[in-house]
Parts: C-alpha cells; structure tokens; sequence
C-alpha cells in the first residue's frame, strides 16, 4: 500500500497517534500526495464516522430494549401488569445498570487525524495555519490533538515552526471555546519551543491570562505580563481571581504575580504603574476589579509622580477605582492647595454618598493641618456650596464656620459671595460668621439684564359652549359639526324623557341600515346609546 493508504487507515480509525506516525514515515512524494488528497478526503471521512456512530448507536439501542424487554417479561410472568412491571424496571435502577448511552462525541473522531496529517504534510505555514482553522474542524466537540500536532510540526525547520506559531497565534479570538478545545493551548506551546516574536494582539494576552500562571518558568511571560495592563478583556476574564486557589487548584494571578515581584523578578512599582495605566484607560468595575485587587495586594509607597494621576481617577472612575484613588491621596504627604481643591471638587459631585462625604472629610481634614490661612482652600468650600445635596450644603457651611476666623479678608469675601447658591437657612447661617452680602450701589447684572414692569395682559374672550341638542332623532345624521357629538350626549343625559320614550331613534332609517356617520367611532357610540337595553 502506498503512505497515503496508510495515513487514510489511520483517519478512518480515529487515531491521531497513529496518524502521526504514518505521516512521519512519508518521503517527499507521500507528503505530496497525501496533501493533495486530504482537501477531497474531509467529506468522506465525515460520511464514514457518521455511518459507524449509526451502526454502534443502532446495536445500542437494540441491547438496551433486549434488556428492558426481558425484564419486563420476567416481572409479567410473576404476575405485575406491564405497566407496573415498566416502573419497577425504571425505577429500581435496572434501567441504569443495564441501559447504555452512546458517545456522541464519536461523531467527531475522523477531526483529530484530519488535522495531524495536514500539519505534518501540507507546504507552507500559512496552508497549514489555514487547515487548523478550516471551518470543517470548527464545530469539533474534542479537544486538538496536541501531542501528535507538536510531533509532526516539531520535524519542520525552525524558521517554519516559528511562522506557524506566529500564524496560529494572530488567529486566536479569545473565545470560550478556543479555550476548551486546546487552540489556545496549541498557540501558546508553539510560541514557547520556537521562542519566536510574539504579535501584537491582544487576544493573546487574554488567552494565556486564561490559562494557570507558572510564571517562575514561562519564557512568555517576561514579555506578555506589561501586556496585561493594555489588552482588553484580561481584567473581564479574571474578575474572579480573589487570590484564593481554585476548587480546581489552580493559582491565583494575583499571588502568582505579587511573589514574582517579591522574587525581584519584576519590579513592584512597575506593576503598581501598570494598575494605574489601566485605571486611567478607563472601563467599567468587572473590567478594572482585578487590577484594583491587585493594585492593594502590592501594597504600593507613597509616589509623589502617581499623586497627579490619582487625582484624575477621582471625578469618573468606577467607584472601586475611586476609592483605592482616595486612599492613596489621604496616605500620601505634601498634596497642595490645588491638590485639595481638585480632589474634593470632584468627589463631590459623584454619585456615590460615601464618596460624597470623604470629600468633606478630607477637606476638614486639610484645613486642620494647615495653619492660619485657609484661602488656599476657598475654592473647595465654594464648590461644597454647589453640591446638590442638602446635608453635603449643610455640613460645608458648618465646616466653613468652624474655620471662619482662619480666612483672610479676601478669601472671606469669596466664602461670602458663594452664600447666593446656599438655601435662605443655610445662607443666614454663614452671614452670621462672615456677614450678609452686599451689592455695590449703581452695580448691574454683568449680562446687562435690568428689571421692568411687564405690560398688562388680559386673556381673550371665550365664546360660550352651545347647549345641549333636544330633538336627538332629527339631528341623528348631522353630529359630523362643531362640538355635535357632545351636544348630543349633553341632550341624552339632561333630557331623561328621551330615554324613556326612544321610538323616534328606533325608526331612524339610518339607524336600521347600519350606515356609517362621518366619525365611524361617534355613530358606534350613538348607535348603542339609542337601542333599547
């Protein structure tokens, strides 16, 4: 038989070790032939797999009535019904011990030899990248066959090893699947023998986040862990890593990658960085609570460069994200004037109450601290004055209060003129520490605006309504005017005699010849309102 016989047996019997070995055993004109016959051979050797899971699933199903039959026969002879006989056999765990399934994933079985002998005997990288992912294999219920895959690649040059790889991996989606059926794992074993580039691509990164961290001897992951702050989709694949093993144990990323900083492998502050990339990049909370997560396990020093870029996580971030950006400002030292009236501006205007009220806090924090002169924080008690909130208005006027006598004379005046947004209570009582508000004599709005009586306005006279219709019969065909159909109904319900004595609207012609009126829904009302209940 010639190598293509041989490699056609192995596919036929849903072996891939198998097939690995023929193609192994192929020279130059076998490769050639088998992978000029494969393309032709997929709808056969589907028709064949599918014919032999329909025989096996057939001698199935007749054993497992042989076996049913015969005990029920058996229960009947002892004198059960056949339906009692049937229960007995379902319910006492006969029908489990005796009733066999077949494996429906036998349908897929010529898949797996298909694709070893394609990547051990087709040209070029691409060909064979293109096979891998041919939509034939797609809907595969099996895993790849990754150790024959690796077999038959591992006897192609390097340079051809290393552009596979890269094929391969620039091919994967980050979907569940390719997850579950080993192209993810096929991906990532290629790129570690050939040590060939990694692509720029993003799924990439998610998919080897997905997989369980061995960090200490992945060649992969001095290059793909800076990745993990910029690809999309790794925080929303491991939201749920709380840094606890797995039922399944598996590590956690979030160990794995604070005992690499702790090994000095990487640098801590570098994975601190890299969270607070990620931050400002934005993203709802499942996409940023991993990095928050680990963001606190790193436990990062006070850095005087990250105080800006916490400041701007605080007015739009997630609420997680904000949180961990406030803590880190309240832990930190030296944060200025400006950096106070920044950070409370924008925490109280968020949604969150808690929030909210750690503006306030912070900022009688900061004037505590300070010494005498507190202008530097005017701003922020103007900005607590604009808030929505009433108890947030109430607690800033208090607060501005209790330091009023801290104020120069001008940063009082800007507290002062900030009094015109606060509710009258409010305002009365900040006029008590800092004085009521003036306005200049002679001074005008600056938008030029100037108050003048309005002239005189009367309303225009209303005709009066029309009263109700009293002959109901002779204007039964003329409700398509003015106000018609309520002046009807106004008459029907004053005139009581007209209900009583209804003949006239009975012997309307109209009436009897079902015609329409001009307003179909009116002559329907009017219709059932005249006959007679």
């Amino acid at each position: 038989m010639s190598g293509w016989e041989h490699v056609a047996q192995a596919i036929a019997a849903g072996d891939a070790s198998r097939t690995a070995d023929e193609v192994l055993r192929l020279d130059t004109a076998g490769c050639h032939e088998t992978a000029r016959r494969l393309p032709r051979h997929i709808g056969p050797a589907r028709q064949a797999t599918q014919e032999h899971f329909d025989r096996l699933r057939a001698q199935i199903t007749t054993e497992n009535e042989h076996h049913r039959k015969t005990f029920i026969d058996a229960e009947v002879a002892r004198g059960l019904s056949e339906d009692e006989a049937f229960h007995r056999w379902w319910s006492t765990g006969s029908y489990r011990a005796h009733h066999h399934d077949v494996d429906w994933t036998m349908r897929d079985d010529w898949i797996a030899p298909m694709l070893v002998a394609g990547a051990g005997t087709l040209g070029g990288a691409a060909a064979v990248a293109t096979w891998i992912f041919r939509r034939d294999f797609a809907g595969r219920n099996g895993n790849l066959p990754l150790e024959p895959l690796l077999r038959v690649i591992a006897a192609r040059p390097p340079e051809w090893q290393a552009d596979l790889a890269v094929r391969v991996a620039g091919r994967l989606r980050g979907t569940s699947r390719q997850r579950a059926d080993g192209t993810v794992a096929l991906a990532l074993e290629l790129l570690r023998r050939t040590g060939a580039p990694l692509p720029d691509h993003e799924p990439l990164v998610a998919a080897w986040a997905s997989t369980p961290p061995d960090l200490d001897d992945d060649p992969l992951a001095e290059h793909l862990i800076p990745r993990l702050f910029e690809a999309e989709g790794v925080g929303r694949l491991l939201r749920d890593d709380r840094g606890a093993e797995g039922q399944d144990g598996r590590r956690s990323w979030l160990h794995a990658l604070r005992d690499l900083a702790e090994a000095g492998r990487i640098e801590r502050e570098a994975l601190v960085d890299g969270c607070v990339r990620r931050f400002l990049r934005g993203g709802s909370t499942t996409d940023l609570r991993f990095f928050v997560r680990l963001h606190d396990l790193l436990e990062p020093r006070h850095s005087p460069e990250r105080m800006r870029d916490y400041l701007r996580l605080l007015p739009a971030a997630p609420g997680p994200v904000a949180e961990l950006a406030l803590r880190q400002l309240r832990g930190g030292d030296g944060l200025s004037g400006e950096d106070v009236n920044d950070a409370v501006a924008a925490l109280l205007f968020r949604p969150e109450g808690k929030l909210v009220r750690a503006g306030l806090t912070l900022l009688d924090q900061a004037a505590r601290a300070a010494g005498d002169d507190l202008d530097h924080l005017a701003p922020a008690l103007v900005s607590a004055f604009l808030c929505e909130s009433y108890e947030v208005r109430q607690r800033s006027v208090r607060l501005a209060v209790k330091h009023a006598r801290r104020f120069t004379p001008a940063g009082a005046e800007a507290v002062r003129e900030a009094a015109d947004a606060l509710p009258p209570d409010l305002a009365a009582l900040l006029a008590e520490a800092y004085g009521a508000t003036t306005t200049p004599p002679g001074s005008s709005d600056p938008g030029g605006f100037e108050a003048a009586e309005l002239p005189a306005f009367s309303a225009p006279g209303r005709r009066p309504f029309p009263g109700p219709i009293k002959d109901l019969a002779d204007t039964f065909d003329q409700l398509h005017h003015e106000y018609s159909l309520d002046r009807w109904l106004d008459g029907f319900v004053r005139n009581p005699h007209n209900r009583k004595h209804p003949q006239a609207l009975q012997r309307h012609p109209r009436l009897h010849r079902h015609e329409p009126l001009h307003r179909p829904r009116q002559g329907h009302l009017i219709t059932a309102t005249a006959r007679p209940s």
